[in-house]
């Protein structure tokens, strides 16, 4: 199957859930190429991995296929397992979408948790970053209440990967481990 060859997974979900962590994480122990599409604020993800053609054809609704060929053809490049692409909160692809995703063999998974753990989180991360001007509560509720409440939904629940556990973070292993399963399934 070519999923259990090439893995390539998309990390969706609310900041703070931990997408770019992962992702490093999944680059780490699986050997996977992580392309960090989530760069604020240093520009546009998708534009700086040179993925605007191919990225316009899967979001106007055409096929997935030359995005997975030209992620496929970096893993090749980069003599990587598979990749993993993490992805900013404020991008909720619609549940068909992601069924189209999976069809041409990506694995696209939310990252989820409760509000109040995903806020946490974040607010933990913005104490590291110190970045100036940005009010981390309100920049969390403009930013994520909306996607937060989509992915909510019902038919994101085969897409929801958890990851917290009573208020605290599932631990790495667990998360890589959970991740690799449904990668190859």
């Amino acid at each position: 199957m070519a999923r259990a060859r090439c893995p390539i997974v998309f990390l969706l979900g609310p900041s703070g859930a931990g997408k770019s962590t992962l992702a490093q994480w999944l680059a780490e122990d699986a050997g996977l190429l992580h392309l960090e599409i989530d760069r604020f604020p240093g520009g546009d993800g998708i534009e700086l991995e040179g993925l605007r053609d191919e990225w316009n054809m899967l979001y106007s609704g055409g096929s997935a296929n030359p995005l997975v060929a030209t992620i496929r053809s970096r893993v090749t490049g980069a003599r990587a397992a598979g990749a993993v692409l993490s992805f900013p909160s404020l991008l909720v692809l619609p549940a068909g979408r992601l069924n189209q995703l999976s069809a041409a063999g990506v694995t696209s998974l939310v990252l989820y948790g409760s509000a109040a753990a995903c806020l946490d989180s974040f607010l933990e991360q913005e104490v590291k970053l110190k970045r100036a001007g940005v009010e981390p509560i309100e920049h969390w509720f403009a930013n994520n209440q909306g996607p937060y409440f989509q992915f909510s939904r019902p038919e994101f629940a085969p897409f929801r990967l958890a990851v917290f556990r009573n208020g605290e973070r599932v631990p790495r292993s667990e998360l890589v481990e959970e991740v690799r399963k449904r990668a190859a399934a």
